[in-house]
């Protein structure tokens, strides 16, 4: 960043509305890209790292660049990045906003499911919307076939199940989502299981799905 973004600062000062900037030729779209590209890893990673208000600065400067380029798949995506390091912040007017914009941005299938999941928990669950919540994320697990995205909703769901003490439920689904290759999912799925057999009393069950939330650790750390 500190050779390529001096390079494109004068696209930062030729006009207040970046999507009126022109580039010119392939050399300037691909340093542009690198800038937008290497913004939004950095926003990711201090979002990994808990580190929300450095995450949305980086998001945020993704965003005039993803503007630039005029793509609209990638610019609702940075959206709805800044949405989530908001709703990690406990602002949920602010992630709402976000999410919003993205999907007027983009109305494309994962980027909708995607938000959807967010703002059946921002929007409804905690603000004791609770059926909304359920009847949203249910749904929505009929329009997908991606694996990964079922997953991701069955964690939202389980974990809503266990708020509730609908423990046979909040097992349908965490159980069912085990075969997951994303680590963080898995070790969600796991911790969570083991903390409602422990409400259950069963102990035995508590046990196996704690080593394997220890073998994730271990193997992951």
């Amino acid at each position: 960043l500190e050779i390529m973004e001096p390079l494109v600062e004068t696209h930062r000062r030729a006009s207040n509305n970046p999507r009126a900037i022109s580039v010119d030729n392939a050399e300037d779209y691909e340093m542009i890209r690198f800038v937008y590209l290497i913004h939004t890893r950095l926003g990711e990673i201090f979002y990994d790292a808990n580190f929300c208000d450095l995450s949305i600065i980086n998001y945020k400067k993704a965003l005039f660049y993803s503007n630039i380029l005029n793509n609209n798949l990638s610019t609702a995506r940075v959206l709805k990045y800044i949405g989530y390091s908001h709703q990690l912040l406990n602002q949920a007017d602010s992630a709402l906003y976000y999410y919003n914009e993205s999907l007027k941005t983009s109305n494309e299938i994962n980027n909708k499911l995607d938000i959807e999941k967010c703002i059946a928990q921002v929007l409804y669950y905690n603000k004791g919307e609770k059926d909304k919540a359920y009847t949203l994320l249910k749904d929505n697990l009929n329009k997908t076939s991606n694996e990964n995205v079922k997953y991701s909703y069955h964690c939202l769901l389980g974990n809503f199940y266990y708020n509730d003490k609908a423990y046979d439920s909040a097992l349908y689904y965490l159980e069912k989502s085990l075969d997951s290759n994303i680590i963080t999912q898995k070790l969600a799925f796991t911790t969570m299981l083991s903390a409602i057999y422990d409400s259950l009393g069963n102990y035995k069950k508590r046990a196996y799905y704690d080593n394997i939330s220890n073998k994730l650790l271990k193997n992951n750390i």
